[in-house]
């Protein structure tokens, strides 16, 4: 069994049209996992990949009661309370060290539905490029227990210019500018980006503020959310901010 990871992304949508090209149907399932903060165009396009290629994606979302819960485009969170549900259990907030949203909100509901439906141990494919080398020796070399990880887009030698190519060459695309990325202002992000989306949309950044409230700590600990939003307001002050950015699970 290989369960096919589909962050919602560019690359990773390109991945899963690779993987029904080239693998038996039967032996694929693909799962997107929902937080409740990816962009809404996000959304669309997992669904719209869905429904052209017949994936049959199985929707999954975080919650506390039962580890996991099964939703579908129509149902799925678009305000974040799965986000929200698992940093109120924790009483504490993820950031750049303890990335404890990846593994809580994707990566552990994933493994759980898979065990539900019976399947024990499998491979799991990721959406990393050719061209990100370091992002795919660090996972290559983790070690996980019940799953193996498959890297089709590393196999196939897809590179970013690839994955645009492919896309220019459809009669879809995701309708996120590609420097936006899915998860609206992950702490991942870099402070100039961050800052970027908080210009165009501002309404977003109020989830991070409350989040920040709520604990009583913050996502990045060189500024709050709330800072950031009012610094967005201020272009001429955020030309030199530019935070390195680092990859996550989440993917392209």
């Amino acid at each position: 069994m290989v369960q096919v990871s589909f962050s919602g992304g560019r690359s990773s949508a390109m991945m899963a049209r690779i993987m029904l090209d080239n693998y038996d149907r039967d032996e694929l399932i693909f799962m997107f996992a929902n937080t409740g903060k990816e962009m809404p165009e996000t959304l669309d396009f997992v669904n719209e990949c869905d429904v052209r290629w017949g994936l049959n994606t199985v929707w999954i979302e975080y919650c506390p009661e039962n580890k996991f819960k099964v939703v579908d485009y129509e149902t799925a969170s678009r305000d974040g309370r799965p986000f929200e549900a698992l940093i109120k259990k924790k009483k504490y907030l993820p950031n750049k060290v303890t990335r404890f949203c990846t593994s809580d909100l994707k990566v552990i509901p994933m493994q759980r539905y898979l065990k539900s439906i019976g399947v024990e141990s499998y491979y799991s494919a990721l959406g990393i490029r050719y061209d990100e080398q370091l992002r795919y020796r660090r996972l290559k070399r983790a070690k996980q227990d019940v799953f193996t990880y498959l890297f089709p887009l590393v196999h196939f030698r897809v590179t970013r210019t690839d994955v645009l190519k492919f896309w220019h060459a459809q009669g879809f695309d995701l309708k996120i500018n590609s420097a936006l990325s899915n998860c609206d202002f992950c702490m991942m992000k870099g402070m100039a980006k961050k800052l970027a989306q908080a210009k165009l949309m501002p309404e977003r950044v109020q989830w991070w503020i409350d989040m920040e409230q709520l604990i009583g700590a913050r996502f990045n600990t060189e500024y709050a959310m709330r800072d950031l939003l009012e610094l967005s307001k201020q272009p001429e002050l955020f030309n030199d901010k530019n935070e390195p950015e680092i990859s996550c699970f989440c993917g392209d």
